[in-house]
C-alpha cells in the first residue's frame, strides 16, 4: 500500500536511517534531551533555552490549548486548519473566535488582524494544511507585528516548512518575541513513527511551554534518531527538493485538466472534484494500491494526495483517472438496450428447446455469474440448467432465427454522442459477430475509431484479448472499459483498465472490479 492520505514520507526510507543502530547501552537511563536541543540550536543559530522538544507537534499543540486554559486566554483560529485545532478547541472547551476563509479558501488576513486582541494565542499554519497556502512573507510579518502591537502572541505551525524551498531558512520566532514556531521531525525527516516535534522561541515564552509539560515526554529512541538526522540535513534537503519538483509536475497535470487544485507548497496537493469523479479516482487508485485522503475535514468536495518520492505510479494513475488515452465500450446493455432483441432471442431459444419459459431475471442472474458474455453461450447455459441436451451449432442457428425477428424492437441508449468525438480513442469490444456488431454501429450513428467483434477475437470476455490487441495496436496504454457485466469487468480488470460499470447490478459489478457504477452511459461525459 503506497499510504498518501496522512503526508508522512510515503515511499521511501530516508538514506541517513538505513545506517542508524539504537545504542541499547542507553536505554536504562531516564531520557536526556540535551544534545538534541544544543544539534537544532546549532542549526537555527540559536541558543538551547529557544528549543523545547516536544512528543510530535500533537503536544506541542495540546500544551498551547492547555496553557490557554490555565491562563484564562483565547484562540484565534483562521480557517481552513488542521484537524488537531478544532479537535483540541472541542477537547479545553477555551475561548475562541474561529476566522472563515475567504471563498478561495486562502485566509481571510483582514479579519485575521481585525479579531486580535490581547491575552490571546493567533494559530497560523505555513504551509497550511490542508490547502498548502504559504501566505507571504510581508503578510506574515505585517499580522505579526500588529499582534506584537495588541499584545497578541502568534503560534506558527511549520510542520511543513522544509518543503516551501525559497523560505525554509528564515525563523521568526527568533526574530520576534510574541511568536512560537513549531516544527517536527514528522514529515521532512521521515520520522512520524518517532513522534518527536520543536518549539522555537524566546525563552520566556518557550518556558511556559516547559513548566506544563511532562518530564520525559520525550524518549531515549526517538533521541537517538533525531541525533543522527540532524547529522544529515544535506539529505534531508535534497528529499525536499525532490519532493517539490513532483509537486510541481503533478499539479501542473492537474491544472491542465481544468482541475480546481492549490498551488500548495506543503508535501501534498489539495484539489476539488465532482462527486462521481472523487469516487472514480479514489477506487481506482485503492485498486493499485495507493491509499488517499477523500474525507478532508469540512471540505467534503475536496481530495488530499501527499506526494511521493518516486512519482511514477500515482502519475501513471492519475494519467488514467483524468487523460484517458482510450475508451473501450461494450455495446448490448451499454450503447444499446437489447432486452427487446436478444433477451427475447434467448427467451424464444430456450423455449424451443426446452418447453419452458426462462424470464429477465433468469437471464441477468445466470449472466451476473460470469463465463456467459455471449448470448449463444447463455442461451445454452440456461438450456442446461433446465436439464435438456443441445448442441451449440443448434442453438446458435435457432437464435439467429429468432434474432431476424425481434432485432428492429432494439432501442438505443447512448444519447451523449460527443462520447465519441473527444481527444481519445474511441473502440467498441463486442461479443456481436461481426455483422451485427456494424449493424449496431450503423444504429448508433456513431464512428468509432476501431470495432472488435466476436469474429476477431479466439477468446471473448472475460478474456481481456480484445482490450490487449487494441492497446497493441495504438501503442497505448491508459484505457477505460465500460460494460454491463462481469464478463465485461473481469475483462477490463485483466486488461489493466480503468473498468466503468453500466446499470443496475452494482454490487455484482463491483465485486467484479469495477471502479465505479453508472446507471446509464450518458454519465459518462460527467467523469470525463
Amino acid at each position: 500500500m503506497l499510504k498518501l492520505d496522512f503526508n508522512e514520507r510515503a515511499d521511501s526510507i530516508p538514506n541517513w536511517l538505513k545506517d542508524f543502530s539504537v545504542d541499547t547501552s542507553q536505554l536504562w537511563k531516564y531520557p536526556n534531551r540535551v544534545e538534541v536541543e544544543e544539534l537544532i540550536a546549532q542549526n537555527l543559530n540559536c541558543q538551547k533555552n529557544n528549543i523545547f522538544l516536544s512528543n510530535g507537534g500533537d503536544e506541542s499543540i495540546d500544551l498551547l490549548f492547555k496553557m490557554c486554559k490555565l491562563n484564562k486566554q483565547s484562540i484565534l483560529l483562521p480557517t481552513p486548519v488542521f484537524s488537531q485545532y478544532t479537535h483540541q478547541l472541542r477537547i479545553w472547551e477555551i475561548e475562541h473566535t474561529i476566522i472563515e476563509s475567504c471563498d478561495d479558501l486562502s485566509i481571510d488576513l483582514e479579519k485575521t488582524a481585525q479579531n486580535m486582541k490581547p491575552n490571546q494565542w493567533l494559530v497560523i499554519t505555513r504551509p497550511n494544511n490542508p490547502t498548502g497556502e504559504c501566505i507571504s512573507e510581508d503578510n506574515l510579518i505585517n499580522l505579526i507585528e500588529i499582534a506584537q502591537t495588541i499584545g497578541t502572541n502568534v503560534f506558527l505551525d511549520e510542520a511543513y516548512i522544509e518543503f516551501f524551498l525559497e523560505n525554509s531558512k528564515l525563523n521568526y520566532a527568533l526574530n520576534y518575541d510574541n511568536v512560537i514556531s513549531l516544527r517536527t521531525f514528522s514529515k521532512a525527516y521521515g520520522l512520524a513513527g518517532a513522534r518527536l516535534g520543536y518549539l522555537v522561541g524566546n525563552s520566556d515564552l518557550i518556558n511556559h511551554f516547559k513548566k506544563i509539560a511532562s518530564p520525559f515526554n520525550v524518549n531515549q529512541l526517538s533521541l537517538q534518531m533525531a541525533k543522527h538526522a540532524l547529522k544529515n540535513t544535506n539529505e534531508v534537503a535534497r528529499y525536499c527538493k525532490v519532493i517539490a519538483i513532483n509537486r510541481q509536475l503533478v499539479y501542473g497535470f492537474l491544472k491542465s485538466c481544468g482541475i480546481d487544485v492549490f498551488d500548495g507548497k506543503g508535501n501534498f496537493l489539495l484539489f476539488k472534484l465532482p462527486p462521481k469523479k472523487k469516487i472514480l479516482l479514489s477506487l481506482y487508485l485503492g485498486k493499485l494500491g495507493i491509499q488517499i485522503k477523500t474525507n478532508v475535514d469540512d471540505l467534503p468536495d475536496y481530495v488530499r494526495i501527499t506526494i511521493p518520492e518516486n512519482i511514477t505510479l500515482l502519475f501513471d494513475a492519475l494519467q488514467t483517472v483524468f487523460k484517458p488515452e482510450l475508451i473501450g465500450f461494450d455495446m448490448d446493455g451499454v450503447l444499446i438496450d437489447t432486452s427487446g432483441s436478444y433477451d427475447q432471442c434467448i427467451i424464444e431459444t430456450v423455449k424451443y428447446f426446452t418447453k419452458n419459459r426462462v424470464n429477465a431475471n433468469n437471464i441477468a442472474e445466470l449472466r451476473s455469474k460470469g463465463g456467459f458474455n455471449n448470448d449463444w453461450d447463455l442461451t445454452q447455459g440456461l438450456i442446461d440448467q433446465l436439464g435438456f441436451d443441445s448442441k451449440l451449432g443448434k442453438v446458435i442457428e435457432k437464435f439467429q432465427e429468432y434474432y431476424q425477428i425481434y432485432k428492429n424492437n432494439e432501442v438505443n441508449l447512448l444519447q451523449d454522442y460527443k462520447l465519441f468525438n473527444k481527444d481519445y480513442t474511441t473502440a467498441i469490444i463486442t461479443g456481436r459477430p461481426k455483422i451485427e456488431a456494424h449493424d449496431g454501429i450503423k444504429q448508433l450513428a456513431i464512428k468509432p475509431d476501431y470495432i472488435i467483434s466476436a469474429d476477431d477475437v479466439s477468446q471473448q470476455k472475460p478474456s481481456p484479448e480484445g482490450i490487449n490487441w487494441l492497446k497493441k495496436e495504438t501503442k497505448k496504454s491508459r484505457m477505460w472499459f465500460c460494460g454491463d457485466t462481469v464478463d465485461d469487468m473481469q475483462a477490463g480488470m485483466a486488461g489493466d483498465c480503468l473498468c466503468i460499470g453500466i446499470g443496475t447490478d452494482a454490487e455484482n459489478l463491483y465485486a467484479a472490479g469495477a471502479d465505479i457504477v453508472l446507471e446509464n452511459i450518458n454519465q459518462l461525459e460527467e467523469l470525463l
